[in-house]
């Protein structure tokens, strides 16, 4: 779900870069419609994604007692978990500049609404988790931990 995310906010940044370099005109209504799309787009990484934070919270608290060093099973992992922090701070940021009055001139070349910085960032993330977390996850615990906390994570609701 977070992939298609990110795919559909580099469509939508690639779809207004193709349409201005094609008209080579800069029209306020279709900088207004992506915008507000690109601001819908991010309602996910500012809301949503919580839920599978608190649910990766829980994966990284079930390896930190199987690791038995819990101080340093938590040490090594709270570089993820602060990631968590950071990229939703991020998402914030850039909503707070799409909402934010700008003339088109803004727009041109470079990252000014720190979009691309952010999903490069995103990705990074994800990677490490699947090629770090899940894979000690998968061999770190048992069959009967990971029914475990598979519940626990689906307990995880939205709500905090």
């Amino acid at each position: 779900m977070i992939l298609n995310q990110l795919d559909m906010i580099e469509t939508t940044l690639g779809r207004r870069g193709h349409e201005q370099r094609r008209t080579r005109t800069k029209s306020p209504g279709a900088l207004d419609l992506d915008r507000g799309t690109l601001r819908e787009l991010f309602r996910f990484f500012t809301d949503r994604i919580g839920v599978h934070f608190r649910r990766e919270a829980v994966l990284v608290r079930a390896l930190a007692r199987v690791l038995d060093s819990k101080h340093e099973g938590e040490n090594q992992f709270e570089g993820l978990l602060n990631e968590h922090r950071l990229l939703q701070a991020d998402a914030a940021g850039v909503v707070r500049k799409l909402k934010a009055k700008s003339d088109s001139k803004s727009l041109n070349g470079g990252d000014p609404y720190g979009i691309r910085s952010f999903v490069k960032h995103c990705r990074g993330h994800l990677a490490c988790e699947e090629q770090v977390l899940y894979v000690l996850a998968d061999m770190r615990l048992s069959e009967q931990q990971k029914r475990a906390v598979s519940l626990r994570m689906l307990q995880v609701c939205s709500q905090t």
